[in-house]
C-alpha cells in the first residue's frame, strides 16, 4: 500500500457511502479533499458562494432522499455555509458540511482564517467534531454521515486542520470502514398499532396529513398502499409533496393551513392521522377543533406531543408503521366524505378560475402559475422559492412524483435564495426530467450568480421569475397597516439579460398570452434559462395574520 493524503481518506469514505457530488469552493485548507473526490469519481460542483453549496447539498437530499455533502475552506468559507446548515437543521435535511481549519500548531497564533468555528456550528448540527489525527479521518467522516441520516435526519459538521488534510500517511494505518451505518427501521408498538386501527375503523371523516418523515423514510409506496386500502383522503406537505402524486383521486391538496380547503375539511373531520410532520406556522395547531382526535407517528418521541398531544402517539419509522397499519386494517370506503372534500376543492378552483384566466397587465400572479401548471407533467421537477411566489406556487402547482416538488417551505427557517441551488441539484439528480423553478425577483437576486455554475457544468433548468419589483410579502402588508413602506422597492431589472450575458437563455414577458410560449422556448433551449415575467405588485396571497 502507498501513501494517501487526509483529503483522499475523506474522499474514500464518501465514495464508499455512495456520495456522487461534492458542492463547494476550493481553498488551501481543503484542496486535497477536492483532489481526492475528483480522483475517486465524485463529481465536484464548484459554486460561486458557499451558501449555495450548502443549499445544493440540501436540494440533492430533497430530490433523492440521500445525504448531500458541501465543503468550505476555513474562516469565511465556513461562515458562508452557516445559513444553509441552519436551514437544513430546521428542515431536518441530512447534510454533511466539511470545513477547513488552520493547522493545529498554528491555533491561536493569528494564522490565516483561524478562529473557533466549532462552537458556532454546534447548536445547528446533530454532530460536530474537529479531527486531530489523520488516521481517524475515515472514522469521523463515517460518524458524521451516520448521525446525519439516523433518527430525525439533519446536518452534521466535520472540520479537519490544514496540516492533517495535507498530511500523507501509509494507507494501511487508516481503517476505512466498508459499512458505517445500518439501515435499521424501528416498528411501532403493536398495542399502539391496534388502538390506532380501531380509531381509524370507527372514524366517519378521517384525514391523513403526510410530511417530511414519509420522504426520509422513502415510504411513498407504503403511503399509497395505506390510503388506497382505507380510502382515506390525503394532504401532503414539505418533502412529502408528490409522495402520492397530486393527480391521484385520494390526494386533496396541500397540507398547510394556508390552504382554505384543508381548514374547512378540518372543521368537520373527526380524526387526523399525522405522519412524520410537526405543527408550525405552516400548519398551525390552533386550526384544529378541540373535538378532533389525533393519531401521530414520528421517529422522534419528543415530537409526538409537539403543538398538541394525540390520543395515540406511535414512535417508529413512518414506512414501517404504515405497513403495520395496512396489514392490520380492514378495507374501507369513505365515498361520501371523499366526494364532499372534492366538491370543496372544486369550488375553490372555480373561485380562482377568473384569476387563473386573467388578461390583466401587469400580469396577475395566479395567471402566471396557471400557465406554468400546464407545462408540469410526471417528468417535471418543480422547485419553489420566494415569499409570495412560494405561497402561490405551493397552492397552484402540482406535485406529480416523489422528490419532484422541492420547496423553500421544507424548512421553517424561511430562507430565500434557495431556489437556484435547489434547481441545480434537482437537475443533477434527475438528468432526464425537466426542472422548473418559480421564484420572486428578490429571491432570485440572492443566488443568481449560480447561473455561472450551471453553465460551466452544463446543468439546464428554467427559472420563472414573478417580478413585482419589490419585496412583495413585506411591502403590501406594511403599506396596508402603516400607509407606506420603506426599503421594500426593487428596480425594473432585466434578469433575463443578465442570464443571457452569462451565456444562458433569457425571455422577457409583459403580457399573459406570452407566458406559455416563452417558458416552452426556454425549456427547448437546452440551456440554463430565465423567464422574467412582470407581475402586479398590488396582488398577493391572503396570509391572514402572518405579519
Amino acid at each position: 500500500m502507498g501513501k494517501v493524503t487526509g483529503g483522499a481518506l475523506v474522499a474514500q469514505v464518501l465514495k464508499n457511502d455512495g456520495i456522487e457530488h461534492l458542492f463547494g469552493i476550493v481553498g488551501g485548507h481543503v484542496y486535497p479533499i477536492f483532489e481526492g473526490c475528483a480522483e475517486k469519481g465524485i463529481r465536484v460542483i464548484d459554486v460561486r458562494h458557499e451558501e449555495s453549496a450548502a443549499h445544493m447539498a440540501e436540494g440533492w437530499a430533497l430530490a433523492t432522499g440521500k445525504p448531500g455533502v458541501c465543503i468550505g475552506t476555513a474562516g469565511p468559507g465556513f461562515t458562508n455555509m452557516l445559513t444553509g446548515i441552519a436551514n437544513s437543521f430546521l428542515g431536518s435535511t441530512p447534510l454533511l458540511a466539511i470545513g477547513g481549519r488552520a493547522s493545529i500548531n498554528e491555533f491561536d497564533t493569528g494564522a490565516l482564517q483561524d478562529f473557533n468555528q466549532l462552537d458556532i456550528v454546534k447548536p445547528m448540527t446533530k454532530f460536530a467534531r474537529t479531527v486531530y489525527e489523520t488516521e481517524r479521518i475515515p472514522e469521523y467522516v463515517g460518524m458524521a454521515l451516520r448521525h446525519a441520516t439516523s433518527g430525525r435526519p439533519g446536518p452534521t459538521y466535520i472540520e479537519i486542520p490544514m496540516d492533517r488534510v495535507w498530511d500523507e500517511i501509509d494507507e494501511s494505518s487508516a481503517q476505512i470502514p466498508e459499512c458505517h451505518r445500518i439501515q435499521a427501521r424501528p416498528a411501532g408498538n403493536p398495542e399502539d398499532i391496534e388502538r390506532a386501527i380501531e380509531l381509524m375503523d370507527n372514524a366517519a371523516k378521517p384525514i391523513v396529513l403526510a410530511g417530511g418523515g414519509v420522504w426520509w423514510s422513502q415510504a411513498h409506496d407504503e403511503l399509497k398502499a395505506f390510503v388506497e386500502k382505507t380510502d382515506l383522503p390525503l394532504y401532503t406537505r414539505s418533502a412529502a409533496r408528490g409522495s402520492v402524486p397530486d393527480d391521484h383521486p385520494l390526494v386533496m391538496g396541500l397540507g398547510s393551513t394556508f390552504d382554505p380547503s384543508l381548514v374547512a375539511a378540518l372543521a368537520e373531520s373527526d380524526l387526523l392521522i399525522v405522519l412524520g410532520t410537526r405543527f408550525n406556522f405552516l400548519f398551525d395547531a390552533k386550526h384544529l377543533p378541540a373535538s378532533l382526535k389525533l393519531i401521530r407517528v414520528d421517529i422522534e418521541q419528543s415530537a409526538l406531543c409537539n403543538g398538541r398531544a394525540p390520543e395515540i402517539g406511535i414512535l417508529g419509522d413512518v414506512g414501517v408503521v404504515l405497513g403495520q397499519f395496512t396489514d392490520g386494517i380492514k378495507k374501507n370506503s369513505h365515498k361520501e366524505w371523499i366526494e364532499q372534500l372534492r366538491a370543496g376543492r372544486e369550488q375553490l378552483l372555480q373561485l380562482a378560475g377568473t384569476m387563473l384566466a386573467s388578461d390583466q397587465v401587469p400580469i396577475h400572479p395566479l395567471r402566471l402559475f396557471g400557465e406554468i401548471a400546464q407545462l408540469v407533467d410526471h417528468d417535471t421537477v418543480v422547485c419553489v422559492d420566494g415569499g409570495d411566489m412560494s405561497v402561490w406556487g405551493s397552492l397552484a402547482l402540482p406535485a406529480l412524483g416523489p422528490g419532484q416538488f422541492i420547496s423553500h417551505a421544507s424548512s421553517i427557517f424561511g430562507c430565500l435564495g434557495v431556489g437556484i441551488p435547489y434547481a441545480i441539484a434537482a437537475k443533477l439528480a434527475n438528468p432526464d426530467k425537466k426542472v422548473i423553478l418559480t421564484t420572486g425577483d428578490g429571491s432570485f437576486g440572492l443566488t443568481m450568480m449560480e447561473y455561472d455554475t450551471a453553465l460551466r457544468h452544463n446543468i439546464p433548468f428554467v427559472t420563472v421569475i414573478g417580478n413585482d419589483k419589490c419585496w412583495g410579502m413585506i411591502d403590501r402588508p406594511v403599506k396596508s397597516q402603516r400607509g407606506r413602506s420603506y426599503a421594500c422597492q426593487l428596480g425594473h431589472t432585466r434578469y433575463d439579460k443578465i442570464v443571457e450575458a452569462m451565456g444562458g437563455h433569457g425571455e422577457y414577458v409583459e403580457k399573459p398570452d406570452e407566458i406559455g410560449p416563452a417558458i416552452q422556448r426556454a425549456l427547448d433551449s437546452g440551456l440554463p434559462a430565465c423567464v422574467n415575467v412582470m407581475t402586479d405588485p398590488e396582488i398577493g396571497p391572503a396570509l391572514g395574520d402572518f405579519m
